[in-house]
């Protein structure tokens, strides 16, 4: 018997293409070709399951990184915090 799925884990073409840093014609493309497996609704609406997006996230990052490893990045304040003067101790 398989698992029932959880809608919290499903993600509409817009939300794959948020993690991936994509756009949602991108992510459509990859589902086309077999790249990131989807399910259609009743309705015919795409939809991914978290997981299978977040696998890709991971192919790409080590893809893009020259398979080095990204897990022990430190994100980097945002600009307007590292670049904000520091406060005066008058």
């Amino acid at each position: 018997m398989s698992d029932p799925l959880d809608p919290n884990d499903l993600l509409t073409p817009s939300d794959a293409a948020r993690v991936l840093g994509l756009s949602a014609d991108s992510v459509r493309v990859l589902s086309d070709s077999g790249r990131l497996a989807s399910m259609r609704t009743i309705g015919g609406r795409r939809l991914f399951r978290r997981g299978d997006v977040d696998r890709l996230a991971v192919e790409r990052a080590t893809h893009l990184t020259g398979g080095k490893s990204i897990t022990n990045h430190r994100p980097r304040a945002p600009l307007s915090e590292a670049s904000a003067p520091a406060p005066s101790m008058k």
